[in-house]
């Protein structure tokens, strides 16, 4: 079965792309040209499209391909740039989207789309699927519309909202690896302490986005890690690898000067997709478990692997 996976150099979408070639689907990684490159992996044929510039291209190529499945994952999703460069955060996040979606309806092919936490304003915390999405900045913005596209456009679909994904592999560098890399090295880092949101493993959300798909489920669902404040979640981290806590400070959100507003609160209410499938995406420490044996992985290696 053809899987066409956008984003395939993030740090979702390389670990999809692994985890549904290991599992023997053929697999289309597209990659965006500004992208870093991904390491060979059987069973996987790479495709470079500029989603911006390359509308076109992506139809022809998915006209070409005729993928049973799509993982769209790909979109601008610095926040802060989001803000600032809205043509380009539209034109990637939206525009992009609704070429994907118009094309996959024409195919009959099943979308799983790619959401996040930052559709909703975080006044609430513990969002569950029903609950009315009220972005709060540019970003979350260009998400929803993105969602209400896919939801509009299409009758097997379905809508995965996460938060705040970590793990090692491709992609810019994130939030747990960025406390690994900092403490590992005795270096000393900040982590707000009122902002709360669902941390979630890659490799995880890679394991529980195959049985989405596998399923055919139709609808929105979240997949997304316990709810914990970044402080918290840097202390954990610092536990599991056996670094100094103390190297953590506290900080509040006043004391940062955001471009664009962050919710006070985005987790996610997960106990619907738990009912669902068996990936055990949720706890946060088998997460960190996980993270912890790839790291000793990592370190036998000499050198971060994106596998």
């Amino acid at each position: 079965m053809k899987v066409f996976v956008t984003g395939a150099s993030s740090t979702p979408g390389f670990k999809i792309v692994v985890e549904l070639a290991k599992a023997g689907y053929e697999v289309y990684a597209c990659l965006l040209y500004n992208s870093h490159e991904i390491p060979h992996v059987d069973g996987v044929v790479k495709v470079k499209i500029d989603f911006v510039n390359e509308a076109d291209k992506l139809v022809r190529v998915l006209n070409e391909i005729k993928p049973e499945i799509i993982i769209h994952t790909a979109a601008l999703g610095d926040v802060d740039k989001c803000e600032v460069e809205r043509l380009l955060a539209w034109r990637t996040n939206v525009e992009a989207t609704y070429i994907i979606a118009k094309t996959s309806a024409k195919l009959n092919s099943y979308i799983l789309h790619l959401s996040t936490d930052y559709v909703f304003d975080g006044e609430k915390g513990l969002y569950g699927e029903d609950d009315v999405p009220n972005p709060i900045n540019y970003y979350g913005l260009t998400k929803l519309v993105a969602e209400n596209i896919v939801r509009s456009s299409l009758n097997e679909f379905s809508i995965v909202r996460t938060s705040h994904i970590y793990g090692f592999g491709m992609g810019r560098e994130n939030f747990a690896r960025y406390v690994i890399r900092a403490l590992s090295s005795g270096q000393r880092i900040r982590a707000l302490i009122d902002q709360w949101l669902s941390p979630t493993l890659n490799t995880l959300l890679a394991k529980a986005i195959r049985e989405i798909v596998e399923k055919r489920y139709t609808g929105i669902v979240h997949i997304a890690g316990e709810r914990v404040n970044r402080y918290d979640f840097a202390k954990a981290i610092a536990r599991r690898f056996r670094f100094d806590e103390n190297l953590i400070e506290p900080i509040s959100m006043s004391e940062i000067k955001f471009i664009a507003k962050r919710p006070k609160d985005s987790s996610l209410n997960t106990s619907k997709a738990r009912t669902i499938i068996k990936t055990d995406f949720y706890n946060l420490k088998n997460s960190l478990d996980i993270l912890y044996s790839e790291w000793l992985e990592l370190q036998k290696r000499g050198a971060e692997s994106a596998v």
